[in-house]
């Protein structure tokens, strides 16, 4: 009996994980191309249109980073600096998430409500069929008197991860806030106290929390287009093309074209590309043929099934690099609410890379 109800746990764990990454998959067959219709069906080896561009779709030529940035990465500490850091708030907390299980994060926010602070919650509605539910979460922060709103139905989903604190640091996470993703999955936790980019934080939750329009024009990686003049493939594309040496990319999904382009580019250009994605879910089309792209042209990429790939990061030569909500999708670039940052330190880059590595080790050629 005990066996049978261990099995019942570990299908339904599986189910959620694949539920979770349909909705950030939804609409990824727009990336071009067509079905493949299976992971090992031949890909024709093209030649890659277009060539390597860093500077193309960026005003005033310059890709915009980010200083005062520091990286965890997770598994580490269960999420302990997470509930840390919101407990510790001394005048506000607002936080935008696509899916809010974590008691203890509930908690802490309604006791900061009870002494007074400025607390705010923006919360995904949208999820595919057995994708998750923020009703739970909704109806405990509203009995413990949290002003708490369902996200601008505008955005085929919240996906954003962000938590603002005191107006001083945000923190941008690949993270759901959920029981088990700081136990069991790879996740990339960056907390920015860049000023510029924490004023951009409060403007793009303040505009979610009241439903109204939004531009910014920061260094920031906002999604979707409408939100700020540069987009957010433009901006990922153009670090991938700016790759010199190396190129470490760490992804639950990945299907768009032009992303999934630069990279054999960079491949064809001598830069070390390696490609991390997450095993143990049904990938759409779109992901099987890019996927499929990637092999035919000689990427090395794997796919890791332990910890649980959730993240979204991409490291450059070493020196540079982003983690957001962003999965490398249509969906997620074009049609989500995500959040990303870019910051140029090596250090925090090591972290990153330290990470992937151990990763790409423990993976498996999809």
């Amino acid at each position: 009996m005990q066996k049978r109800w261990l099995a019942l746990v570990l299908l339904a764990a599986f189910g959620l994980a694949a539920a979770c990454n349909s909705a950030e998959l939804k609409g990824a067959a727009s990336s071009g191309g067509t079905s493949s219709g299976g992971p090992e069906e031949e890909i024709p080896v093209d030649p890659i249109e277009g060539g390597r561009d860093p500077v193309a779709d960026l005003d005033g030529g310059t890709i915009p980073t980010s200083t005062n940035v520091t990286i965890q990465v997770q598994p580490s500490d269960s999420g302990a600096q997470i509930l840390s850091a919101i407990r510790g708030a001394t005048k506000s907390v607002h936080m935008t998430m696509y899916l809010l299980t974590n008691d203890q994060i509930i908690d802490a926010l309604g006791d900061l409500t009870a002494a007074g602070k400025d607390v705010k919650v923006v919360l995904n509605q949208s999820f595919p069929p057995n994708g998750g539910n923020n009703t739970v979460a909704f109806n405990k922060l509203k009995a413990r008197n949290v002003p708490v709103v369902y996200a601008p139905a505008a955005y085929t989903f919240t996906h954003a991860k962000t938590v603002i604190i005191d107006g001083a640091r945000v923190l941008i996470m690949t993270m759901n806030l959920t029981q088990t993703s700081a136990r069991e999955n790879r996740e990339y936790i960056a907390t920015d106290a860049d000023p510029a980019d924490v004023a951009d934080a409060e403007k793009i939750f303040a505009a979610d929390f009241a439903a109204t329009a939004l531009t910014v024009n920061g260094k920031l990686v906002v999604s979707p287009q409408a939100a700020t003049p540069i987009d957010s493939r433009a901006r990922l594309k153009s670090l991938i093309d700016g790759a010199k040496k190396t190129l470490d990319v760490e992804v639950q999904s990945l299907s768009d074209g032009a992303l999934t382009d630069a990279l054999i580019l960079a491949h064809q250009d001598k830069v070390a590309v390696r490609v991390v994605i997450a095993s143990g879910f049904e990938a759409s089309p779109a992901q099987k043929d890019a996927v499929a792209k990637l092999k035919a042209h000689g990427v090395p990429i794997r796919a890791a099934a332990s910890p649980y790939i959730h993240a979204k990061a991409l490291v450059v030569d070493g020196t540079r690099v982003f983690v957001g909500s962003h999965n490398f999708t249509p969906t997620a670039l074009f049609n989500n609410r995500e959040v990303g940052v870019v910051t140029d330190s090596a250090i925090e880059a090591a972290k990153v890379s330290a990470a992937i590595d151990q990763d790409f080790a423990s993976g498996v050629t999809p």
